[in-house]
């Protein structure tokens, strides 16, 4: 597995949640030697949810812009 980041290789790591109320919570997730990034199942789906909406806004964005637009200047008084 490679990195998103930087292309690097990636390990499986053992993590500890420490903000559990519930106690320790042990975790394994994958891990990047080079950079440090941190990927789990959990992680990837907040993170492609992240880019779904990402992408519609900026898609919503684009086909407003098209659109003309009125601009009203205002002369700056002294």
């Amino acid at each position: 597995m490679h990195c998103e980041r930087c292309r690097g290789l990636m390990v499986v790591d053992s993590f500890i949640d420490l903000q559990d109320d519930s106690g320790h919570l042990w975790l394994r997730a994958w891990r990047c030697v080079n950079c440090g990034e941190v990927s789990d199942p959990g992680i990837i789906k907040n993170r492609s949810a992240h880019r779904f909406w990402l992408a519609r806004l900026a898609r919503r964005m684009l086909s407003k812009s098209k659109q003309p637009r009125t601009v009203e200047l205002i002369p700056l008084t002294a």
